[in-house]
């Protein structure tokens, strides 16, 4: 380079300055060359990464995923080799060029400065000078800002959307970026390719009727004591070599679920060890010793005989039991003097709950009727366990209780069933007798139709086959009871019968509504027709003993056209379909009839004492009336609670984020919708309890006027409601519903304690309104259609149209009446006040509760055999797989 003569200390920094403008101007040069040849791969790559942030290549199978990832690789290195094959490295000239286009100099003064002159003379002097004057230009040298021209080759600015994208996604990574570009470059191993560690997973399904949860075994082995008739399921993974089980010396194969899980079910009778065996080689060894099912143990705790009454009763003691429960139970009577020959006599006995391991009592039956009345019989009872092992009783021998009949003839015709009974080939005995009692012109001057039917019988008897005494058996007793008791007695009879017949299919189609309505028509009808019958029989007795029969015509002609009139309301009620208002009519027609029968209107002759404490009674139904209400009221309080203390905690045990398959978890929004919804619930419900207690506590007081003291349980009562108010406050409802199960169970205390103070003071509104005689003792609960059985249990005693809660007396009252805490019929609630899913029909529930019932836990079991099958299908994603694992630990 020629310079002009200056001091050496000024042309060492122009020399520097200049050196430093080249390299940048160089520098520049590359970035505008280099640039556009590496912009596609980096667009490429830049796009991959998008699609990493945004972890969309994890969703790919391994394989696809595997060949995305090379895909995108071999593209960005084409590009790449491709653009900078093509690069050209600037050379001096050209960055010369550069510094002096960007510094705006003309007529190139660093070429200037590097030129020679080519003659010397005085033309070198003009030459200095040129030089000279170009180097002061130089003093301004700037390289100018890179433009490597992508304007021209992305006329659409792709470059820019890349970008915002690239911005974008890594705003949605968020701190979960690095892992998701990691997952993007690290590709999966397919599935199988690394062998699993080896898994056993067994459990033992006991059978259904012992209602017993599942039996897990130890992978290491062990012991486990089961019932018989168990399955057992084994699961192994990790393994593709042949997998038995062996039990007993017989060796069983896996079913191969997939290469490396098996699966296996067996049912287990005999007690031993079970071997998995994986390749031949013992793995795992458990000792399981199978108890058997035995029949159910049953006796007569004390010999069988006669409860004395009207009519006398056959009384049959009994105690059962079984170690997973007694399905049913049943009495069976053969004659003494035939064993063998004669068909048994079968009275169902029922048990106080359902299938329950252990329970006695007493069933009380009216057996007068059966032709037996009167002779000896063996008797047996019959257990059926929940498996379907039946076990039998000893025999023991009494007598079946007889009716007692004055009217002469009746009882010579009581004697006929009874030697028919015991011999029915010997006839002609009994054709003398029946010939013999149709001469007595006495008996038989004014009753043509009890003649005719006597001479019916002994034809039939004429005839062949023991079929024929089984016919003439029933006409006997129906002629037995025509000279006792008179068609007075035989027309109340029909229409008992047709009132139960009809109160039964009414309350069969209530329960499950199985009764079609023709048929309760038809037994309208029927008991319409009965009570014709019945109230003109009444009259036609009146007529003829006016003294002696309390029934006077006069004096119950309007009551008679009345019933005539509910009868025929309540038959075109049922002809409509209006089934409550034909319960109602019905109810009224039986309240007239019973008003009837005492021969005294309710408020014609009782006393001031009488009615003193008739209106006591009734204000105590009344305060009854009013705690039920508020039990049920409480109840559904405590539904609610329960319901959004399950809500909760459902809510917290919800992942917080989307899970690979199933249901994704609700948003912010829809939680905080759902929390908004539940505190305003909670708000009503606190407005209720209070209104509640201020209820319970005008009861109280009431209470106290009424009998002089309060049930300490209404007072417990008062003070779990506070508390259930104070939690609701608080947003506590888990809290709130052990609150409010406190004060239901002493609200039905109280009731209890309520009950027996009034028929301490007041006595019974119903004066024992018994159907029969019966003895239960303790809570018990009296079953059977006619009112009579002793049980002994504990929980509700039950009518046959209504609940009772209380301290029963093992009577069964006639429509649910009873000396108890009254509750309607439509409110099934258990002990804890909860709603009961269905009814049994006046059976008691409150002492066989099971939480969870039979049908949830096979739904249980279901599931949980279904995650284990899932689990063991290793070929599912990891992802899924890691979540029924965790679901399983639960288990």
């Amino acid at each position: 380079m020629i310079l002009p003569e200056q001091p050496e200390d000024a042309t060492i920094p122009l020399l520097n300055r200049l050196r430093r403008k080249r390299v940048l101007a160089r520098a520049v040069l590359a970035f505008e060359a280099v640039w556009p040849a590496i912009w596609p791969g980096l667009g490429v790559a830049g796009v991959f990464v998008v699609l990493a942030l945004l972890d969309l290549p994890r969703r790919l199978p391994p394989a696809a995923h595997s060949a995305f990832l090379a895909a995108t690789a071999l593209t960005v290195a084409a590009l790449l080799i491709r653009g900078l094959r093509r690069l050209t490295w600037p050379d001096p000239t050209a960055v010369d060029r550069r510094l002096e286009r960007a510094s705006g100099l003309a007529h190139r003064p660093l070429a200037t400065i590097t030129d020679r002159p080519v003659v010397a003379g005085g033309a070198l002097a003009l030459w200095t000078a040129h030089v000279a004057r170009a180097a002061r230009q130089l003093t301004h040298l700037r390289a100018g800002t890179p433009r490597p021209g992508l304007a021209a080759r992305d006329p659409r600015a792709l470059r820019a959307g890349l970008l915002v994208a690239l911005i974008a996604s890594l705003t949605i990574a968020g701190e979960q970026a690095p892992g998701r570009l990691m997952r993007a470059i690290q590709p999966p191993s397919p599935v199988g390719s690394a062998a699993p560690a080896l898994q056993v997973q067994a459990w033992i399904t006991p059978p259904d009727y012992t209602a017993m949860a599942p039996i897990f075994l130890k992978p290491e082995g062990g012991t486990a004591q089961v019932p018989a008739g168990a399955m057992l399921t084994v699961n192994l993974t990790g393994t593709a070599s042949e997998v038995r089980l062996a039990q007993d010396g017989v060796s069983s194969v896996f079913k191969t679920l997939d290469t490396t899980s098996h699966q296996i079910e067996t049912a287990l009778r005999t007690s031993g060890a079970i071997q998995v065996l994986v390749g031949g080689q013992t793995n795992t060894v458990w000792d399981i010793a199978v108890v058997a099912d035995l029949p159910p143990e049953v006796q007569f705790p004390e010999p069988p005989g006669l409860q004395r009454g009207q009519p006398p009763l056959a009384r049959l003691p009994w105690q059962a039991s079984h170690a997973y429960g007694v399905a049913s139970l049943q009495a069976e009577l053969r004659l003494h003097d035939r064993p063998g020959k004669a068909a048994p006599l079968i009275v169902a006995v029922p048990l106080p709950t359902v299938a329950p391991k252990s329970a006695k009592g007493v069933r009380l039956q009216d057996l007068t009727t059966h032709p037996w009345a009167g002779l000896g019989v063996d008797a047996a009872l019959v257990a059926k366990s929940v498996s379907g092992l039946v076990g039998t009783s000893a025999d023991m021998m009494f007598v079946l209780p007889e009716r007692s009949f004055q009217h002469p003839v009746a009882r010579a015709l009581v004697a006929v069933r009874k030697m028919l009974s015991l011999d029915p080939n010997q006839r002609a005995p009994v054709l003398r007798e029946l010939d013999r009692l149709s001469t007595l012109d006495d008996v038989w001057r004014d009753d043509t139709a009890g003649y005719l039917n006597l001479r019916a019988i002994a034809a039939l008897l004429r005839g062949r086959g023991e079929t024929v005494v089984d016919a003439a058996q029933p006409r006997l007793w129906a002629l037995i009871l025509h000279l006792e008791d008179g068609a007075a007695e035989r027309t109340a009879r029909e229409l008992v019968r047709a009132d139960q017949a009809l109160q039964a299919a009414l309350e069969a189609e209530k329960q499950d509504n199985t009764v079609e309505r023709r048929e309760i028509e038809k037994l309208t009808k029927q008991l319409q027709e009965a009570l014709q019958r019945h109230l003109q029989a009444l009259t036609d007795q009146a007529r003829r003993d006016p003294e002696t029969n309390k029934y006077n015509p006069d004096e119950h002609k309007l009551d008679a056209r009345d019933m005539k009139r509910l009868a025929e309301q309540m038959r075109e009620a049922a002809r409509d379909g209006r089934m409550d208002e034909t319960r109602q009519k019905l109810a009224e027609l039986q309240k007239m009839l019973e008003e009837m029968n005492t021969g005294r209107r309710e408020h014609g002759k009782m006393t001031e004492r009488e009615k003193q404490r008739a209106e006591q009674r009734e204000k105590g139904q009344q305060q009854m009336s009013v705690l039920a209400d508020v039990v049920k009221r409480e109840g559904a309080l405590l539904d609610r609670s329960q319901a959004r203390a399950d809500a909760v905690l459902q809510q917290t045990r919800r992942p917080q984020f989307a899970r690979p398959f199933g249901p994704q978890p609700p948003t912010q929004e829809q939680l905080a919708q759902q929390q908004t919804a539940r505190e305003a619930e909670r708000r009503v419900d606190q407005q209720i309890q209070l209104a509640l207690r201020r209820v319970l506590g005008e009861l109280m007081a009431r209470q106290a006027d009424l009998s002089g003291q309060v049930p300490p349980n209404l007072s417990e009562a008062d003070t779990a409601m506070r508390d259930a108010m104070a939690a609701l406050a608080e947003s506590g409802d888990a809290f709130a519903a052990g609150a409010q199960t406190r004060a239901i169970e002493a609200l039905q205390k109280g009731g209890q304690q309520m009950s027996q103070q009034m028929a301490q003071q007041f006595g019974s509104a119903d004066q024992d309104g018994d159907d029969g005689d019966g003895e239960g003792q303790g809570s018990g609960m009296a079953d059977g259609q006619d009112g009579m059985g002793e049980g002994q249990g504990d929980g509700l005693g039950n009518g046959d149209n209504g609940n009772q809660y209380g301290p029963g007396n093992g009577q069964n009252r006639r429509n649910g009446r009873g000396r108890g805490f009254e509750r309607r019929a439509d409110d099934r609630r258990d002990p804890l006040g909860r709603a009961l899913k269905d009814g049994t029909g006046g059976r008691d529930e409150s002492s066989n509760v099971k939480v969870p019932d039979e049908m949830e836990l096979a739904r249980t079991r279901e599931i949980q055999d279904e995650l284990r099958r899932r689990s063991s299908e290793r070929g599912r994603p990891p992802a899924e797989l890691d979540y029924l694992e965790r679901l399983l630990r639960q288990f």
